[in-house]
């Protein structure tokens, strides 16, 4: 059975940096991760129409963003009422959320500068946008309609719940990571693929961040994983064992997401590749690899 692979992030480095460069990089190395600006326009339309009829501010906040990126909204009943839903809550959410409009170009300025230090040669394959994600995430990459546009996704909304203290950076190392990979290797859809993109992800935010808390890497988030991990270990590996070549898109993301969420089986492979990645960050060795090994 195919395997996650484990090396040390040398041998990771070398297999993607020119000449296995690993020194670190000046600040002028290169211009840090470009990104759009879509939160602010939304926090723009919340306040232009506050007072006015639900409908009227959905249409208003549809034209508004969908004009910057179009089909970032969907348009549909429930994306609608997700946008009202998040024009009635943002008053009493404003300063966290406009904090981290004001804190990102900084916060990813800095992420990337720090992630150039093991991969100088670093760009955002796709472009990247700031906005709000009606709670739906905090960052992530998605395939737009139309054309199926490939974006990476930060949504401000979320940062603001789940990073306003110091998981930010560990965070922001985890999606830079998505889109380094994206560079190399594309998206697969065999469930082995999928621990292993999120697994070396979560590994590579522990690497990069010394003496990382499972706060910070969100292993306790609704709920500590650790512990349950460990309690069900052997069912975790059958149910990834069982499942390993799944094709279903769909239901393999669902599998890594729904270990963040209350009230699941604990048998989650979510947790399996959490005690996989930040078993190394205790040990003190990184077990990194962008080929799964045979």
């Amino acid at each position: 059975m195919r395997g996650i692979g484990t090396q040390r992030i040398a041998c990771m480095v070398a297999c993607l940096a020119a000449g296995g460069a690993t020194a670190s990089v000046p600040s002028d190395a290169g211009p840090s991760a470009r990104y759009v600006d879509l939160a602010t326009p939304f926090e723009q339309v919340a306040t232009e129409t506050a007072g006015q009829p639900q409908n009227t501010r959905i249409a208003m906040v549809r034209d508004r963003i969908n004009a910057m990126l179009p089909g970032v909204y969907r348009r549909d009943v429930s994306t609608d009422r997700l946008i009202a839903d998040a024009l009635v809550q943002l008053p009493a959410k404003q300063a966290a959320y406009h904090r981290v409009i004001s804190d990102f170009p900084i916060a990813l300025s800095g992420a990337v500068k720090n992630f150039r230090k093991i991969f100088p040669d670093f760009r955002s394959p796709i472009p990247i946008y700031l906005y709000h994600s009606l709670g739906l995430r905090d960052g992530g990459s998605d395939y737009l309609e139309p054309g199926k546009r490939h974006v990476m996704l930060f949504g401000a909304d979320m940062i603001a719940e789940y990073h306003s203290d110091n998981s930010l950076q560990p965070f922001l190392a985890h999606e830079l990571f998505h889109l380094e990979h994206g560079r190399h290797f594309s998206d697969c859809d065999q469930f082995w693929c999928t621990i292993w993109q999120e697994g070396l992800a979560v590994d590579a935010a522990a690497t990069m961040t010394p003496r990382a808390t499972d706060r910070q890497l969100l292993l306790d988030t609704p709920e500590p994983i650790r512990p349950k991990t460990d309690a069900r270990w052997e069912d975790a590996l059958c149910f990834v064992a069982a499942h390993f070549d799944g094709h279903d898109r769909y239901s393999n993301s669902q599998s890594i997401a729904d270990g963040r969420r209350p009230a699941k089986r604990a048998s989650r492979p979510f947790w399996l590749l959490c005690r996989l990645s930040s078993r190394s960050s205790n040990e003190g060795e990184t077990h990194l690899s962008f080929s799964p090994r045979q």
